[in-house]
């Protein structure tokens, strides 16, 4: 399972709810201070304690653009408790981040999990279906771990027939994908999820980063490193 530090808890925001005027004046403050805040916390960020270089550094696609990896495992909880997070993430990044998620194949035990995300992405399911099966194991607590199980739920929750789902989920294509995805995250010294991976160079998680929100908090800092390296 994912690592985390144990009594870690996320903070949400508390909301001001007094007179118009008070919440302006927040505002306006908050507006001023936060990103110094921001700007300050990034400052600190300590390689080998929030994030580790990757030796040697993964090939990356040419360009001026930053690929950004989450590796992780549909059944981790902490991979699933990250997504709402992500997605806020994700929804107010920079057009150049290249975000690329990759299903954990370094356990044996989750490989059932990474043959099904790598079906789903060669099927096109994987905007319609990656949360789903996500809650579909936390919330619904739902079995799935094999192709039978996984082919049975996707023709439920698809136009894909379970017959259709189970040929790709054994295909050869499916199955290179798992053989490259556990050779990188391999290579990667990945041992834990959720892990991002920051133009092939420099791995963090939320154990070394302190927390989910502020493991992408390291995110931003690393792609911003890695743009200043490439001149960008």
């Amino acid at each position: 399972m994912g690592e985390h530090k144990n009594g870690y808890n996320e903070h949400g925001i508390t909301h001001y709810r007094g007179d118009g005027a008070m919440r302006r004046q927040m505002a306006l403050v908050l507006g001023l201070v936060l990103p110094l805040a921001i700007s300050a916390a990034q400052a600190n960020v300590v390689e080998s304690m929030e994030y580790v270089r990757v030796s040697p550094a993964q090939p990356v696609p040419p360009g001026p653009r930053i690929l950004v990896q989450e590796v992780f495992w549909y059944g981790c909880p902490h991979c699933f408790h990250l997504q709402p997070v992500l997605n806020r993430w994700l929804a107010h990044k920079p057009a150049d981040i290249v975000f690329e998620r990759q299903a954990a194949a370094i356990s044996p035990y989750w490989l059932p999990q990474a043959r099904a995300f790598f079906a789903f992405k060669d099927l096109g399911l994987v905007p319609a279906l990656h949360d789903k099966f996500f809650n579909a194991i936390h919330i619904h607590h739902e079995v799935l771990d094999n192709a039978a199980t996984i082919s049975a739920w996707v023709a439920q929750h698809s136009h894909v027939s379970a017959a259709r789902f189970k040929t790709v989920y054994r295909s050869f294509a499916v199955g290179l994908a798992v053989r490259k995805a556990r050779q990188q995250q391999t290579e990667e010294d990945i041992h834990s999820v959720p892990t991002f991976v920051v133009d092939g160079r420099y791995r963090t998680n939320p154990s070394l980063a302190g927390g989910r929100r502020q493991m992408l908090r390291v995110v931003d800092y690393l792609v911003r490193k890695a743009q200043r390296r490439s001149g960008h």
